[in-house]
């Protein structure tokens, strides 16, 4: 009986312990090149350009443009935290230069802006870092990944996300437009292009330059492998008919949780439990694949903190419940239905699949969110997926408005990395940045 006791008790002791001593082998895992989250007691990361909380971290290179990271960690302690950049090839795989090849200064720097939450009923610590520092300068253009790890440890990851340093050597002109081909007319739209090269040499467009398409920042639907269709002198021509092709979509559904005492108008009902934790109902929303296309005004996917109750979002936003309801009179067959969105990292994670429940006769999924403005989709995933599908729950319309990126690479004789010589967004009905 003695023995089974201690077990108990340490059982229990464990239990009790927070999540970095719980699961110190847990963030112990293999490098993963893209936007992850290694553990669970980090939320709301985010990663963008500063003055613009929606834009893409994408900086100039030896410019004064600064970068903002920040996230929570639910602990609620203070940690050591430092970071790194890796830098990586067109299609996101390492180089083979060491950090010193393109970081000026310190290879590796600690988090040292770290905040309490004020007054909220969650109890969060805030970190943040702001891209470059004045230790920690990055000398070569290209892709980057951002790793952050404990104790500086780098194999104890914590957190890892993409960006760009670009240069402004070639021009680019975009057109884009319904797509061309008949069957794709009113779902698809085409992004024609064309790089000016001006007075920057490229003596072999056609193998050493790279182009990257992307809608909405996605990172899953990119397009990649282009090469010019026409070449005029220094012009170079890439107008294609289908491989530039992206699904419309529809405008991002949206809710508005930075203030809690006047709800917005997507939200049917406020509930506060005994905890005082605020529950967020929104109210049901509708499959809409085969409904006409209307516009609305929204952010393109993306999310910004925000709260009414004080003066710091980062540290003044508390965490809520929000409760989503998708109706369907049967479950879809197609595989899982999710939440998908930048607050998911475009990803389909587990923790937004959302549970058909048959008296409902429809989708339902709580969320632990940050206080702020959202926008969001569902979309529905297979086995067999490799990218998800919004076709039956949203529906594809070329007029929907889109933001569109071309990223242009160049790898000349004599350098061995991918330089990025162009970073350029434009919106798919102005066709303007």
């Amino acid at each position: 009986m003695n023995q089974y006791r201690l077990v108990l008790m340490l059982l229990l002791t464990f239990c009790c312990l927070p999540f970095s001593a719980q699961c110190d082998d847990y963030a112990r895992q293999n490098l993963l090149y893209e936007d992850h989250i290694y553990t669970s007691n980090i939320k709301t990361v985010r990663f963008y350009f500063s003055g613009w909380e929606t834009g893409f971290p994408a900086i100039r290179l030896n410019s004064d443009e600064k970068l903002i990271f920040g996230f929570d960690d639910f602990d609620n302690d203070y940690k050591t935290y430092n970071y790194t950049v890796v830098h990586c090839d067109a299609s996101w795989n390492p180089t083979n230069m060491t950090p010193s090849d393109y970081i000026e200064g310190y290879t590796e720097d600690q988090i040292s802006d770290i905040k309490r939450s004020f007054n909220t009923i969650q109890q969060y610590t805030h970190y943040h870092i702001q891209l470059p520092t004045d230790v920690l300068k990055i000398t070569k253009s290209g892709n980057y990944l951002l790793k952050v790890f404990l104790n500086g440890d780098q194999e104890q990851l914590a957190i890892t996300r993409r960006f760009l340093v670009y240069e402004e050597e070639v021009d680019v002109l975009f057109d884009i437009h319904p797509a061309v081909l008949n069957e794709y007319r009113f779902l698809k739209q085409e992004v024609d292009f064309k790089i000016f090269s001006n007075d920057y040499k490229i003596n072999d467009p056609l193998n050493d330059l790279k182009v990257v398409l992307m809608q909405n920042d996605r990172f899953d639907t990119r397009v990649e492998g282009l090469k010019p269709v026409f070449i005029r002198d220094r012009d170079l021509d890439y107008s294609y008919d289908e491989e530039n092709t992206f699904y419309g979509g529809k405008e991002f559904r949206y809710f508005n949780v930075q203030g809690l005492r006047s709800p917005d108008i997507r939200i049917n009902k406020i509930r506060v439990d005994s905890n005082n934790v605020s529950h967020i109902h929104l109210y049901n929303d509708d499959k809409r694949g085969f409904k006409r296309y209307a516009f609305e005004r929204d952010i393109n996917g993306k999310f910004v903190i925000k709260t009414t109750l004080g003066d710091s979002p980062d540290t003044d936003a508390d965490y809520v419940f929000v409760y989503f309801y998708l109706m369907s009179d049967a479950p879809l067959t197609d595989g899982d239905v999710y939440i998908f969105g930048a607050f998911t990292d475009w990803q389909c994670k587990e923790e937004f699949k959302m549970t058909y429940d048959a008296s409902f006769k429809g989708y339902r999924a709580v969320l632990f969110l940050k206080q702020g403005f959202y926008n969001y989709e569902y979309v529905v995933k297979g086995p067999k997926m490799k990218v998800p599908d919004a076709t039956l729950t949203e529906g594809n319309r070329f007029e929907t408005e889109n933001d569109y990126t071309i990223t242009v690479y160049h790898q000349p004789i004599g350098i061995f990395y991918d330089r990025l010589i162009a970073y350029k967004k434009v919106k798919s009905n102005t066709n303007k940045p």
